[in-house]
């Protein structure tokens, strides 16, 4: 007996829950038919229009001229003279590294180029005498040779001795670390009494002119944007305002990794804006059909955005896929078809089945 009770319920529970749900969807269906008044609404009957074809890329705002400075000496650093912040002029020296040993090699190359040139000059003396000589028939042919073979050697010898000099010398000015061009510090690396290598960054400046979006796109899109081509750029750190950019330079390889590829996009000149920041970049690469909508047409319920259509004299609510607002319209993905009729700045107390009442 038990049995039989456990093996009924699920059989009888759905079919009196359905009978209830039909009575009370019938008793509420008669209730709103017998009382609800039409509610006036204006209509609009959704038509498909040509809308801008656009991809989107997503990078880094950088500036055009930019450097990492680094020492081409081994030393440590001995004075910093500005700091992260500090406006810099071209040839500004902005760090010294110490240079005692590059002065040693200096002066060990002056001592050798002084040596070579006492050699020079002795084997000049030398090959004059036998030139002499061998006039008067008192030296061989060998030997004024020999002697001009001497000479020959020891001014080779200066020649190198001048070169290690200057060579040491060029060393010595690397102690001093300049600016390469007009700009700031953005960040200094080292610290005084850290160790300076050659190739290692001590401290990063960048130019005073254009910043530029360095972009990354997807590869889909490669050959569809061009150099030159006007691009808008949306920048959320300054309350995603939009500037004009115009693309500067494509990179034609792909990144294996993201499936995309770099473009480098030239800004125009606005004092909020600041390297780092991050940049979204509309291209518009053609049109394409496209449903377009008032913003104010959409409601949200539940998390799920959506609108109400009026479809036989009622009020009936469709879920859409929308891309996001612009310039007070969307335009919508999916959910709608053309032909629709769309219920225009819908009253607060509209609900879906109300009767409504077309008004233009």
């Amino acid at each position: 007996m038990s049995t039989k009770n456990i093996s009924l319920r699920p059989l009888l529970f759905p079919a009196a829950f359905a009978a209830l749900l039909a009575v009370a969807g019938c008793g509420g269906a008669d209730h709103a038919e017998g009382h609800a008044e039409a509610v006036s609404v204006r209509t609009e009957t959704l038509e498909a229009s040509r809308a801008p074809k656009t991809v989107e890329g997503i990078g880094t705002i950088r500036n055009v001229r930019e450097a990492q400075l680094a020492s081409k000496v081994m030393g440590t650093v001995r004075e910093i003279l500005k700091k992260a912040g500090d406006p810099v002029r071209e040839g500004e020296i902005l760090l010294r590294i110490d240079s005692r040993d590059v002065a040693g090699q200096v002066s060990q190359a002056q001592g050798a180029l002084a040596q070579a040139r006492a050699a020079a000059s002795l084997a000049e003396t030398n090959l004059r005498r036998f030139e002499r000589l061998r006039e008067r028939g008192s030296a061989s042919e060998i030997e004024l040779d020999q002697a001009r073979y001497q000479y020959e050697t020891a001014a080779g010898a200066v020649e190198q001795a001048e070169g290690a000099l200057q060579q040491a010398r060029s060393y010595l000015s690397y102690a001093e670390i300049a600016a390469p061009f007009d700009g700031r510090v953005v960040d200094r690396i080292a610290d005084v009494g850290d160790l300076a290598a050659p190739g290692h960054p001590l401290m990063k400046i960048e130019g005073t002119g254009t910043l530029r979006l360095h972009a990354a796109f997807d590869a889909d899109h490669a050959g569809e944007i061009e150099v030159g081509e006007a691009v808008e750029v949306a920048v959320p750190a300054v309350g995603n305002r939009r500037f004009a950019g115009t693309v500067a330079e494509i990179v034609p390889s792909i990144d294996p990794a993201t499936h995309s590829f770099l473009v480098k996009i030239d800004l125009e000149e606005d004092a909020s804006l600041r390297s780092g920041q991050y940049g979204r970049a509309v291209v518009e690469i053609g049109s394409r059909e496209a449903l377009l909508l008032p913003v104010d047409a959409l409601r949200t319920r539940g998390g799920l955005t959506g609108l109400f259509v009026a479809e036989d004299g009622r009020a009936t609510f469709r879920l859409v896929t929308a891309s996001a607002p612009e310039n007070g319209t969307v335009r919508i993905l999916s959910g709608l078809s053309a032909g629709d009729e769309i219920i225009l700045d819908p009253p607060a107390t509209l609900e879906v089945g109300n009767p409504i009442e077309v008004t233009r």
